[in-house]
This record gives structure tokens, C-alpha cells and sequence, in this order.
């Protein structure tokens, strides 16, 4: 009990760095650079996260289920550990590739008013920038692994704040191009920070020459496969689905539905942080244990019913003051679209105990088809729903979809939860 106080503490305390540092820093933007640095910082992080989401949804989570256990000195961490690496980079490598084969698409904004010699430059430090935080979140991934959260925490803050305090106090003296890449640079500067971390820690494996088994890529291709299933149907469904409200409804209607969702995923990312920080290296660490893993698996599925539903409560009760909070006044009248979202969320939050599961068991095939399927349920749904409930079909539609998703987790993976 006093270990998963422990590791509650040190999880709490790492998603609320995040978030802060996350506030703080968007609101100096605001202020040293106004709207136009709010939408450039905002779409330099969405282009980072194209270059991060693979390698860290997918062969990160690999790596935590792999090293979660063993010695750094033995053959098998080495294995995987250089594995991750090269996995890791390569799929930097391949986004970035993308990103500079339509850099008129990509880059445009960011680099329209440089010269030549300028705009490789830029392109040439956002490279190496971007391949250091890759590298990074593994090295992070590697501390989950191990539960070594103090530290994974120290690693955050060194990231957080040090892009923080970048902002803070060059006070709109750089030019936003020049403060972009100051930030990348700090949160690339962590990269060795983790990486004394590690090696302090024991965590490093030693430098020798090392033969990597195909098995080993195999293993770990399975969870890119996974977090690129995962990436491609929710991104698009969420594109499609947008498309298809604002061609039937105007964008004020559309703004206030988004407004929810958005609400939503404030704190849906604060859950899904802690389980990924407290459920999902435990389960990593036990993959091989099956007595323990479901005693584990059903404790928690159980525990975290009673904290959902209080959290949630708790929300839709306040949403009038959230929407007040994060938005104004115009987005008050959005307040009757909680009710299926929060049942939605319900369903969903409480599922991602069982899916965790399944992708620390490498159910490759169970995944994506399940990712395919509830995509295509979504959308079958919303298209029948939308025109007889107006927009909160949409709503219904999400709470429907994660109902059914709940369900089929529930009863593929009964024996670990039945009492």
C-alpha cells in the first residue's frame, strides 16, 4: 500500500507539472507574442507530435513491457535496448522525410520570410532537435519501466520548465522562429539530463558489439503497428466526423460540441497519464506472471469505478464554471452536451484498464481490428443519430460507441475480472 501511495504521489505530481508548466507557457506566448505565437507554438507542437506520436505510442510502450524486468548488463536489455534506439530513430527519420518532401505544406509558416542558406538551417537544428526528444522519451520510458517515477518526474520538469523559463526570459526579444527552436533546443538538452539519469540509475547498458535477432525488431513492431492503427483511425474519424457536423450544422454550433470535447480531453489526459504511469509498466512487469497479473488486472478495474464516477460527477455539476473557465460566456449554452460525453467518457476511461491489456499482451490483430471497428461504429453511429437527436447525437453516438467497447473488453477478458 505504502509503494502505490508512493507511486500515486509521484504520478499526480507529474502530470500536474506538465499541466502548469503546459499553462504557464502558452500564457507567455500570449503575452510576448500575442494570437500570432499562440497559433505558431501551437502548430510547431503538432508538428512535433507527428514526428514523436509513432515512436513513443508504439515502440516505447514495447520497450516498457520488455525491460520492465531483467538486469541493464544482460544480453536480452541490450537487445532490446539498442533495438528501441534504432526503432526509435528510424521512424524519426521516416516523419521527418515526410515533413521535408512537403515542406511548402509543413513548413511554410515557419519558414516563408527566410533565405535559402536560412531555411536549411532552421530545417537542420528542428531535425537534430526532434531525434534528441524522440531519443528522450524512450530514455523516459525506460525510467516507467523500471518504476523509477522520481526520476521520470526530475526528467519532466527538467523539460517543462526549462522550455518555461526559455520563454520567460528572452521576453519576446527572438523572433518566433528563433524561440521555437530555443524551446525545441531545451527540451532536446534533456535528452542528456535522462541520460545521466539512467546511467546513475544502472539502466544504461554497456557499449559492446551486439547482435539484434529479427525476433527482437518483431517484438517491437507489433506495438508501432498498433500506435499507427490507433493514430490513423482516430485522427481521421476525428477529421471525418468534424467535416461532416460543420457541413450540417454552422461552425458556432460545431464550436460548442468541440468546445466539450476539448473539456474532455483536459481531463481524459490527466487519467490516461497516471494509468500510463501507475497500470501500465505493473502490467508489463507481470505479462509473465498470470496469477499475480490478474489479481492485478481486476483490482484495478474495480478500484478506479468508484474514483470515475466521483471525478465525473464532480464535473458535470461544475460544467457551467468549467466552460466559464476555459472559455466565456458564448460557450455556456454548450453545458446540455455533457451528459452522453461524460457517459462516454465513463465507458471509455474504464475500459483503458482492459485495452492496456491488450496491447501488453501483444494482441496485434485484436487491436487494430478493434481500432477499425469501433471507428466504423462511430461513424455508422453519428450518421444515424445525428439528424433525429441534432448535435447531441454526436454525443450519443460516443457514449454508444465506448458502451459497446466496455462490453466486448469485459467479455474477452472475463477471467481477469470475474470475482
Amino acid at each position: 500500500m505504502l509503494r502505490l501511495l508512493k507511486s500515486s504521489f509521484w504520478s499526480f505530481l507529474s502530470v500536474l507539472v506538465r499541466a502548469v508548466s503546459s499553462i504557464a507557457i502558452n500564457k507567455l506566448f500570449a503575452i510576448y507574442y500575442g494570437p500570432n505565437g499562440i497559433t505558431l507554438y501551437a502548430h510547431f507542437q503538432n508538428l512535433l507530435s507527428i514526428i514523436t506520436t509513432v515512436p513513443d505510442g508504439g515502440t516505447n510502450i514495447g520497450i516498457i513491457k520488455f525491460l520492465a524486468n531483467g538486469r541493464a548488463i544482460s544480453g536480452n536489455y541490450r537487445r532490446y535496448f539498442w533495438a528501441g534506439v534504432i526503432l526509435n530513430v528510424c521512424c524519426a527519420l521516416a516523419a521527418l522525410s515526410i515533413i521535408f518532401s512537403f515542406s511548402g505544406y509543413y513548413l511554410e509558416a515557419f519558414v516563408d520570410s527566410f533565405g535559402s542558406s536560412e531555411v536549411w538551417l532552421w530545417a537542420i537544428l528542428f531535425g537534430a532537435g526532434s531525434v534528441l526528444v524522440t531519443l528522450n522519451l524512450m530514455l523516459m520510458a525506460i525510467a516507467l519501466a523500471r518504476r523509477e517515477l522520481k526520476w521520470h518526474v526530475l526528467s519532466t520538469t527538467f523539460t517543462t520548465f526549462g522550455a518555461m523559463a526559455a520563454v520567460y526570459y528572452t521576453q519576446g526579444r527572438l523572433s518566433l522562429n528563433q524561440i521555437l527552436l530555443v524551446v525545441l533546443g531545451v527540451q532536446s538538452l534533456a535528452f542528456f539530463f535522462t541520460l545521466a539519469i539512467l546511467y546513475f540509475k544502472k539502466l544504461l547498458p554497456p557499449l559492446k558489439k551486439i547482435n539484434i535477432p529479427k525476433s527482437i525488431y518483431k517484438d517491437l513492431w507489433k506495438y508501432i503497428l498498433m500506435a499507427l492503427s490507433a493514430v490513423v483511425c482516430l485522427k481521421l474519424t476525428d477529421f471525418y466526423i468534424r467535416d461532416f457536423v460543420i457541413a450540417r450544422f454552422d461552425l458556432y454550433q460545431t464550436g460548442l460540441w468541440q468546445a466539450v470535447v476539448k473539456v474532455s480531453e483536459n481531463y481524459s489526459t490527466v487519467y490516461t497519464a497516471v494509468i500510463g504511469m501507475l497500470v501500465y509498466p505493473r502490467m508489463a512487469a507481470m505479462v509473465n506472471q498470470e496469477d499475480a497479473l490478474r489479481k492485478f488486472v481486476r483490482n484495478t478495474f474495480y478500484l478506479v469505478l468508484p474514483g470515475l464516477i466521483v471525478a465525473l460527477l464532480v464535473i458535470y455539476f461544475l460544467r457551467e464554471w468549467v466552460l466559464l473557465l476555459l472559455f466565456n460566456q458564448d460557450f455556456v449554452v454548450a453545458e446540455y452536451l455533457f451528459d452522453y460525453q461524460l457517459l462516454g467518457d465513463f465507458f471509455r476511461m474504464w475500459s483503458i484498464v482492459l485495452t492496456n491489456l491488450i496491447v501488453v499482451r501483444a494482441h496485434v490483430k485484436l487491436y487494430i481490428g478493434w481500432q477499425i471497428a469501433s471507428a466504423l461504429l462511430y461513424i455508422t453511429l453519428v450518421s444515424v443519430l445525428l439528424e433525429p437527436f441534432g448535435l447531441e447525437g454526436i454525443t450519443v453516438a460516443n457514449a454508444l460507441r465506448y458502451a459497446v467497447t466496455l462490453a466486448l473488453a469485459m467479455l474477452y477478458y472475463h477471467k481477469y475480472i470475474r470475482p
